[in-house]
């Protein structure tokens, strides 16, 4: 390295990646948890907060929204509120929710990944929106338990209050098992201004969790795919956590009929817990609500990925004032997984393999692996000629 370079992370004005603290400390001879982190002992983990993020412009952004009559209330604003993430964690111990969770498929998962990650390779499990991360936790201990040996664990999410809890649940294992854990504060909407800081000079393996239907519930999630993981390398991996469609018609009424949350099939706990959670960040930041009333409805036309289509909640508040307004507060797509696949093969990522689980196989996991996306068709651009002058 430069001193110059040196002098730009002394200064605090260049946040190094985990690979070139680790060079470092291996130069100096200093613990690489001290001399990155200022960890007191080795292997503990604590938040980093990414460049750029900026919590506080967020809160800006939803009050503003809110004073509007109408608007969408992004997931986002629900857990950058401790007593919305409180509210989200109480709703996975609602049993409908709790009982999808246990049944979700880690040991077929661990299976996959155990044939796919060689025994030696230096592996990188990246949880994307991992709230308390009790997967992404469990699925690097599996790992670990399976001989690998030059692991780490990435944890990334916007809530203080979540990621706090993670730290916390993956502190004893990475104590007792030598394993390096990095929490970060931020939005993963803008990971490619600090993908700096999962990269290194030395060649890591990287695979990317998003649980919890994360990725269902992004508002577009092939721009996601093309803004925020184009950096990621030839051969990582992918593990998408989903809802499964109830049905591969796209006929109205047999969706409606078919999928649990649209027909009412559910119990009225199931929607009282979530509805709650979704409304949260309009009874705790409009004055005067009177009523609070959430309506779900079906959308089939602003779904980017064939096959796919949309459960969304809407909610109609009251103010004491006589007002009225509606905002979106839930967005939550299901895929048909072949169709899913074909698509994800044209954004770059081949699957590798797919897994149901819950009740009627409401779930599904997809494990995908990056490649070379295959060129559109197309005629093939003329090659410039020179021009004399």
């Amino acid at each position: 390295m430069t001193a110059q370079g040196l002098q730009l992370i002394e200064k605090g004005r260049v946040v190094p990646s985990i690979e070139t603290v680790d060079r470092l400390a291996q130069a100096t001879n200093l613990d690489p948890g001290w001399l990155g982190f200022g960890l007191s002992s080795p292997g503990t983990p604590q938040i980093t907060i990414t460049p750029g993020f900026d919590a506080d412009a967020l809160i800006a952004e939803l009050l503003a929204t809110l004073k509007g009559p109408t608007g969408v209330i992004d997931d986002v604003f629900k857990y950058l509120d401790p007593v919305s993430a409180h509210e989200w964690r109480s709703m996975l111990r609602q049993p409908d929710f709790g009982s999808l969770f246990s049944a979700f498929p880690m040991a077929e998962l661990m299976n996959i990944l155990g044939d796919q990650i060689a025994t030696e390779q230096p592996c990188d499990i990246v949880g994307l929106g991992c709230g308390t991360a009790e997967r992404e936790i469990t699925l690097i201990k599996k790992l670990r338990s399976r001989q690998r040996r030059d692991l780490r664990l990435i944890l990334l999410d916007i809530s203080v209050s979540l990621l706090g809890t993670a730290v916390h649940a993956s502190d004893e294992f990475s104590r007792t098992h030598s394993v390096p854990v990095l929490a970060l504060l931020g939005d993963f909407h803008a990971l490619p201004e600090y993908s700096h800081l999962l990269t290194g000079d030395s060649p890591r393996r990287r695979v990317f969790t998003m649980f919890g239907y994360t990725f269902s519930n992004l508002d577009n999630e092939v721009q996601f795919l093309r803004r925020s993981l184009a950096w990621v390398d030839h051969g990582d991996y992918l593990i998408l956590d989903l809802p499964a469609a109830a049905t591969d018609s796209s006929d109205a009424s047999e969706i409606m009929r078919c999928d649990p949350t649209l027909s009412r099939k559910r119990g009225t706990d199931w929607h009282s817990t979530a509805f709650q959670f979704l409304t949260g960040p309009l009874r705790r930041n409009l004055d005067g609500v009177m009523e609070c009333k959430v309506h779900t409805e079906l959308d089939q036309s602003s779904c980017v990925i064939p096959g796919s289509y949309a459960v969304v909640n809407k909610a109609t508040v009251k103010l004491r004032s006589g007002m009225e307004k509606r905002f979106v507060v839930g967005y939550s797509k299901r895929y048909v997984p072949e169709k899913l696949a074909k698509h994800m093969e044209v954004e770059g990522w081949r699957l590798i393999e797919r897994l149901h689980y819950g009740p009627q196989n409401v779930g599904l996991v997809v494990v995908l692996q990056r490649h070379d996306p295959r060129p559109r068709r197309g005629r093939k651009p003329k090659p410039e000629t020179e021009h004399p002058g």
